[in-house]
């Protein structure tokens, strides 16, 4: 009798331990879901109730029948089992969620916080030339412009004379591209340029292989805080109509630099009637650069000036303000969708792609990350080329927004979704902003109503503010498709829910 009732002392001992260390590790995985604040509340009610139902199913378990004189040593030694069982299973599930959930707030801050661009001036020389190193470069004359992104231009000039222990010999000229020449002829030594440039030389008849003549003798980073707008917008981004700008090369960095927007794309959303509106604009638009008043240029050439000059470019064309932006890398696109358990899009045309050579049938295609990323970028299937890209990145973030807003998906691939974020964007919207985003579709589920719009124009050939030696192909806007642009905008801003026939234009209808 006294070997049994010691049993018992120790079992009380040993069951009030594994409860004690279940209830801290419920606590603190709760203490950590209230914390990161990306549930909303219902969610951790209910989740709280179910670690309490859980911490007495374990009690009743472990204590439950003590008082009774006469039990079957079986039957409690199952049930002693069972409950043990019940709390290694709980504790590893709060362990597990807790840390999947310090991940996606840890992958949310970085998004949020990464507002800074780098820059890179470099010194490029022609491939055949001696020199090896700056040092090396001594007496050499420099090629510069000052007509262009002079601040960092001067910013290099004087890290590079720190470094040589005296300032460089330069000669202005008025243009890029003039620079190139000087440099090809040998009227000077080398030239300094920022890199973002590279792929508007390369661009131009003539210089295609600028990169494969030259080589850097010297490269200079530098890092901008990127302050989106100087207007200031007090939002309440789960009740207020928003403007995203959606920027995107294929660059496959992860960080965010300067350089040409092949994706230009405006997401209106109004949270309030769970309506978005995709505005597509080519990046051969020929517009009112915000990069010099008065100054035309293609659309794709203002990123090289800074993601906020793209924005205000955009906001003046459309007369709308951008109130955030968010910069793709399709690289990590390929993830995104594959985390989200593949997307689903209608083809206007049987092709194989011109990356990976995927074959795409007209009409419903069910797409992997890598098939959906060579869709996005394909554009030699078809005549219209880069209209029909653009047509169809929309139709690849109107498959995802459709998708990952479901409930099914949202729930069951949360974390996957949240991590993959960070190698596809990052964003000027806050943490809170996203995290509350984020509770809004958690506790609705709601169905968002995604439509698209893309506006066109004329191409032809002139001269831009990037290239003013030089004409390049450009596409002259539409006037009345971006007068149509800004209605469906407006309809977005003031409520309305859009309609495929909201989309087509007066004449057509």
């Amino acid at each position: 009798m006294k070997n049994e009732a010691g049993k018992k002392s120790r079992w009380k001992i040993i069951g009030g331990v594994i409860l004690l260390v279940q209830l801290l590790v419920s606590v603190v995985t709760m203490g950590i879901f209230i914390w990161e604040d990306l549930l909303p509340l219902v969610y951790l009610i209910l989740i709280g109730l179910v670690l309490f139902w859980l911490l007495t199913i374990c009690y009743v378990c472990y204590y439950g029948g003590f008082h009774r004189k006469k039990r079957k040593k079986g039957f409690i030694y199952t049930r002693r089992t069972i409950g043990c069982i019940l709390s290694a299973m709980v504790m590893a599930g709060c362990i597990l969620a807790s840390t999947m959930l310090l991940q996606v707030g840890d992958t949310l801050q970085a998004i949020a916080e990464n507002t800074v661009s780098t820059d890179s001036v470099a010194a490029y020389v022609l491939k055949e030339n001696e020199a090896r190193t700056l040092e090396d470069a001594k007496g050499y004359v420099f090629a510069i412009t000052e007509k262009y992104d002079s601040e960092h231009m001067r910013e290099a000039l004087v890290k590079m004379g720190e470094s040589l222990g005296r300032n460089l010999c330069t000669r202005t000229y008025d243009s890029v591209l003039d620079m190139v020449a000087a440099l090809y002829s040998g009227d000077v030594d080398a030239m300094i340029l920022k890199e973002a440039y590279v792929g508007v030389i390369e661009s131009q008849d003539g210089y295609e292989t600028f990169s494969s003549k030259t080589r850097k003798l010297y490269d200079q980073k530098i890092e901008t805080v990127v302050v989106a707008s100087t207007e200031t917008v007090e939002k309440d981004i789960t009740r207020d109509p928003f403007i995203i700008y959606i920027s995107g090369s294929d660059t496959r960095q992860l960080t965010l630099s300067t350089s040409r927007s092949d994706v230009n794309i405006l997401v209106v959303v109004n949270p309030s009637t769970k309506q978005v509106l995709l505005l597509n604009t080519p990046r051969d638009y020929y517009v009112d650069t915000a990069a010099c008043a008065g100054a035309k240029d293609k659309l794709t050439h203002c990123g090289i000036y800074g993601i906020d000059c793209s924005m205000a470019t955009l906001g003046n064309l459309y007369d709308e303000h951008v109130d955030y932006y968010a910069q793709i890398n399709f690289n990590g696109f390929k993830t995104l969708v594959d985390a989200v358990g593949g997307i689903t899009i209608e083809s206007e045309k049987t092709f194989r792609t011109s990356e990976g050579g995927f074959y795409i049938n007209e009409g419903v295609n069910q797409l992997s990350g890598e098939v959906a990323l060579s869709y996005v970028r394909e554009r030699k299937a078809f005549a219209d080329g880069d209209n029909s890209r653009g047509k169809h990145q929309m139709q690849a973030i109107e498959a995802i927004i459709k998708k990952a807003s479901s409930g099914t998906t949202i729930l069951s691939h949360y974390s996957d979704i949240m991590n993959s974020m960070e190698g596809m964007f990052t964003t000027s919207m806050s943490t809170e902003e996203i995290a509350s985003l984020v509770k809004m579709q958690l506790s609705d589920l709601a169905s968002w109503n995604v439509k698209s719009f893309a506006v066109s124009g004329k191409g032809g050939s002139t001269t831009t503010y990037s290239m003013p030696s030089k004409r390049s192909y450009v596409m002259y806007p539409d006037e009345a498709q971006v007068l149509f642009a800004e209605t469906l905008i407006n309809k977005v801003v003031d409520g309305a829910a859009l309609t495929d026939a909201d989309l087509l234009m007066p004449d057509v209808q």
